[in-house]
């Protein structure tokens, strides 16, 4: 019988249960070059897979069944809540090997929102951020994995709050306005502004990393923004039909390309009109596409083979959760 590796930050008090969570490679083995393949999934799966709202049907185990089918090697999981056993488990028994389930968010009463699930080995859990204004346990957390072949790879889930006014509501009503033959009623500054908390937390999350992260090592972030990619909003891409001639300075996501991290999904369907990648949400009517969250990679050795969106399971009458998932297929070189 395979033993299910639960680890949690708490394991962090003693090194031996660290270890025997997730024995360390003294010696890894040589990957002589060869590269390795690793599909990352990030993904809020909305209350834990426990939806009021889903008419009787399990809700979580319509989530877990996508997470199999997906198939990942990493996936970080935003409003995570009390799912991970049930979804390391259900991993294991579908792909035969050994999953770790990282706890990044403590919790004993079902607030446990983030999580990273590998079946890599788990060789070090970081520890809580601590001394950030917007950012603990509940935004941010990760581990440093081994592959199989030895390749050490730095994983993080984040998970950044909103604002009210949200800045996606704001560029929707405006997008509404224009659609109607109106005046953009909300100014470009005031939706500027509203993505000022996404910046702040943003710079508290790539100073954690950059702490926290083996230099030269290949870093993996993944989760939910809660903002949209300024680059997507630029006068570039006003042009595109669900942008409504609208473009807008935003601020947060532009911090991780400036530190050297590339935006997976983008970088694998560069044309915005073409590709807008929404992510929330599947179940809202919404006529500009609002794509918060993100997979980000950072490293020489790191190549985007290809990156896509789920937004529908098939023979479902609504999407399991309210944000589509994404995926992406990376090379370590």
């Amino acid at each position: 019988m395979r033993t299910l590796r639960r680890v949690a930050l708490a394991s962090l008090l003693t090194s031996a249960a660290v270890l025997a969570a997730a024995p360390a490679t003294a010696t890894p083995p040589a990957h002589a070059g060869k590269p390795t393949d690793v599909r990352v999934l990030a993904w809020n799966i909305y209350h834990g897979g426990l939806d009021d709202n889903w008419d009787d049907v399990d809700n979580r185990q319509e989530v877990i069944d996508q997470i199999v089918e997906v198939n990942p090697d990493v996936f970080f999981s935003v409003e995570t809540y009390g799912a991970g056993d049930e979804i390391a488990a259900a991993l294991e028994d579908a792909t035969g090997k050994d999953w770790a389930g990282v706890q990044i968010t403590p919790s004993s009463t079902g607030n446990d929102n983030l999580w990273l699930f590998t079946h890599f080995d788990v060789d070090e859990v970081f520890p809580a951020p601590a001394g950030y204004l917007e950012t603990g346990a509940f935004h941010l957390g990760g581990a440093r994995v081994i592959a199989d072949d030895g390749r050490a790879l730095n994983a993080f889930t984040f998970w950044s709050n909103y604002t009210n006014p949200w800045v996606g509501d704001l560029i929707e009503a405006n997008a509404r306005d224009v659609a109607a033959g109106r005046e953009p009623s909300v100014p470009a500054q005031e939706i500027v502004d509203a993505d000022q908390r996404q910046t702040r937390t943003v710079a508290e999350f790539l100073d954690y990393v950059d702490t926290h992260a083996a230099s030269g090592e290949p870093v993996l972030m993944g989760g939910d923004l809660n903002t949209m990619p300024g680059s997507d909003w630029t006068s570039q891409w006003a042009g595109c039909a669900d942008h409504f001639g609208l473009s807008y300075d935003l601020e947060a996501t532009d911090q991780f390309t400036d530190a050297g991290f590339v935006d997976t999904y983008r970088a694998a369907n560069p044309n915005v009109c073409q590709a807008p990648g929404m992510t929330w949400s599947p179940r809202l009517d919404m006529i500009t596409p609002d794509r918060i969250d993100f997979i980000y990679a950072k490293g020489q050795v790191v190549q985007v083979k290809d990156s896509y969106t789920i937004a529908a399971q098939p023979g479902a009458e609504q999407f399991s959760s309210d944000h589509s998932a994404v995926v992406s297929d990376l090379r370590i070189k």
